[in-house]
């Protein structure tokens, strides 16, 4: 009488939802194995069980290192098998149980099948020598297509989330938190956590009052107590992680910190100004739900990042700034200026003129110009702003907001247009001989780079108009803050405060220092360096 063929069954899953009872579980694929086993005499030596890891891999024994330190033994036991030859027949459900990539299933298959085992899939039937590489063929294409199939699917359900203001990751920020349908138990939207809006207060105070990011978990817990949920002071630059987030802006995107992309920085203006360059292959989806700060608060603390991100340099500190800090450039070499001061006397001068740097331009303007005249000088621009009331008092520097939006509409016009033009000929295209196939895709082809051109040329545009529209608002807003206060108060102030204000109400405008005198005002346009 002939020994039963020995059987080892193995069962896979690659998520531990696949437990539920609609899935193909582990305990139905076992019970499937082992039915098939008794039918037909087999004797079951071994059961190996992956419950809920990828196998999405390229080398066998790098996985089996990975899930070995899950807790998965089974690709360290079927190893074992194949080597001592101590089974006769693999059962598995299908091809894609034991890889998902067509080198792992390609891999696993040939072991198999060398050790003198036969490999019985309850979908396939019997594999053997004879014909296990038609299947590693159709199974490994089958098994890699449909993990790329889940992967694509997945990518546009989580972008789907974005695109709706809901989370994507289980990880949610401290700053807002998830509300759900009571029957479903699904993500129906993002609310800020107002359980902790003393908190947000504070921050916000600490901010704009100058405390550096990284003394403000400190701040935050030596002067209002706040802690984590731990009970512990929250760690340092928690609070400079969370700020530096979209969603912390009311905001949500995909595919945005990518280390390759030309400006894919983790932080940086677009996070919460709509008219920046955002980093290359990312989805934003703005306005998705609730923001932490809105308002003229929200504007405050956008407006002090800008500051600090933009002007604080070296050994600077956000809360000891001069009242002139960042306000000035030299009209020789364009650097920004730096301060003088001694007991007796306050100025501003140009680095590049007075210090032997590499990494300053040669400069020959000398001279320093005292703060008193810039103060007498920027005090007569603010007279006249109140006088107006308006910021734009530079005639050749005002932004023309409704020239901006002729040529968004201009563009958008062209847009349509060549849309229409590409369906045109897709539609020619298609009752066209194959002879002039080629002519047509070329003729595609063309009009698709022109439209990207277009469509790359509308947004920037529109990212302008949004940006002259947002600062409008912000300069108008300071400047009647300014006509509450008083020029007499307002002078009075910390020069912190001063520094903030003049900020807002100047936006890209700076002063220009020549020959020891102000000479005029323009526009810079300064490369945005990490937070201070």
């Amino acid at each position: 009488m002939m020994s039963p063929l020995r059987a080892a069954i193995w069962c896979a899953v690659s998520t531990h939802a696949q437990h539920e009872p609609e899935k193909v579980s582990l305990p139905e694929q076992e019970e499937q194995s082992r039915l098939h086993a008794q039918k037909n005499g087999w004797q079951v030596v071994d059961l190996m069980k992956v419950p809920g890891h990828s196998r999405r891999h390229i080398d066998f024994h790098e996985l089996a290192a990975d899930a070995a330190e899950e807790g998965i033994d089974a690709f360290y036991r079927l190893k074992a098998h194949w080597e001592a030859k101590d089974f006769d027949v693999l059962i598995i459900r299908d091809g894609d149980r034991f890889a998902r990539t067509q080198a792992l299933h390609a891999y696993i298959t040939e072991q198999v099948i060398k050790s003198g085992a036969t490999i019985f899939s309850l979908a396939d039937g019997l594999i053997d020598e004879r014909n296990y590489r038609m299947w590693i063929a159709m199974s490994g294409f089958k098994a890699a297509g449909e993990i790329d199939r889940l992967v694509k699917a997945r990518d546009t359900a989580m972008t789907d989330l974005a695109r709706r203001g809901l989370p994507i990751t289980s990880r949610i920020p401290i700053s807002h938190r998830v509300i759900r349908d009571e029957k479903t138990g699904k993500a129906i939207r993002l609310v800020v956590d107002e359980q902790r809006r003393r908190l947000w207060d504070d921050l916000a105070a600490l901010v704009l009052e100058g405390v550096a990011w990284d003394s403000i978990e400190v701040e935050l817990y030596k002067r209002y107590g706040h802690v984590n949920d731990k009970g512990d002071m929250f760690y340092p630059n928690q609070m400079y992680r969370l700020i530096m987030k979209l969603l912390f802006w009311g905001h949500m995107a995909r595919f945005h910190n990518s280390k390759d992309a030309e400006n894919g920085f983790r932080y940086g203006r677009w996070i919460y100004d709509p008219s920046e360059s955002i980093p290359d292959g990312a989805l934003i989806f703005r306005n998705t739900h609730e923001a932490v700060w809105a308002g003229e608060l929200a504007d405050k603390i956008r407006q002090e990042i800008d500051r600090r991100s933009e002007h604080m340099r070296g050994k600077a500190r956000p809360c000891r700034t001069h009242i002139l800090s960042g306000l000035m450039i030299c009209g020789e070499c364009g650097s920004f200026l730096a301060t003088q001061t001694d007991e007796r006397y306050r100025g501003v001068y140009c680095p590049a003129a007075k210090r032997k740097s590499p990494m300053l331009p040669e400069c020959s303007n000398r001279g320093v110009l005292s703060q008193r005249k810039v103060i007498a000088r920027m005090d007569e621009y603010l007279r006249q702003m109140l006088c107006l009331n308006t910021t734009d008092i530079f005639s050749d520097q005002a932004p023309d907001l409704p020239g901006l939006q002729k040529r968004v509409a201009k563009l958008n016009a062209e847009i349509t247009e060549l849309e229409d033009q590409v369906r045109l000929v897709i539609r020619k295209q298609m009752t066209a001989h194959e002879e002039v196939q080629h002519i047509f895709d070329e003729e595609i082809t063309k009009i698709s780079d022109q439209l990207k051109v277009m469509r790359e040329a509308r947004n920037r545009l529109q990212g302008e108009a949004l940006a002259v529209q947002h600062n409008s608002a912000v300069q108008q807003a300071t400047l009647e803050e300014l006509a509450n206060l008083t020029l007499e108060r307002f002078w009075q102030q910390e020069s912190r405060y001063v520094n903030q204000m003049l900020h807002r109400l100047m936006g890209k405008r700076r002063l220009v220092m020549l020959s020891g005198a102000v000479v005029g005002v323009v526009e810079v346009n300064r490369k945005q360096r990490r937070h201070c």
